[in-house]
């Protein structure tokens, strides 16, 4: 009697997990940049929720001093969001304002709203980050 022995292979090879490797590296391609606009999109609501508290701030400001807030200080708020990705800025006159919110750190990257501005009137620009 012959005596064969029979091997089963175990594991994998090499090009397996090379082309495992490289599927995986061509769907994060393509995953990073979404997730990091969906990351943007995200801090910018932050810097709306801002905008439109420290309007609301420059409102009763109006109604206790019959003139609106020239400084962030004065509407006693922190200048900066929550989470710091948009430091507030603030230029006044006695009867109108402009509230722009500068992205900051990673969010300065943000190429499609750099920066967002609320005006007296209820003005938001730019408008399609609104």
């Amino acid at each position: 009697m012959t005596n064969k022995r029979v091997f089963k292979q175990c594991g994998f090879t090499l090009i397996e997990i090379v082309v495992v490797v490289a599927i995986a590296a061509i769907l994060a391609m393509i995953a990073l940049p979404s997730y990091e606009e969906a990351i943007m999109r995200s801090r910018r609501s932050e810097a709306r929720e801002a905008l439109s508290d420290f309007a609301a701030r420059q409102e009763q400001f109006f109604t206790d001093n019959k003139r609106y807030a020239t400084t962030i200080a004065a509407l006693g708020r922190p200048a900066t969001t929550e989470n710091g990705h948009y430091n507030i800025s603030v230029s006044a006159a006695t009867l109108s304002y402009t509230l722009v919110a500068t992205p900051q750190g990673p969010q300065a990257n943000d190429s499609d709203c750099s920066t967002l501005s609320f005006t007296w009137l209820g003005g938001r620009t730019p408008t399609d980050c609104w």
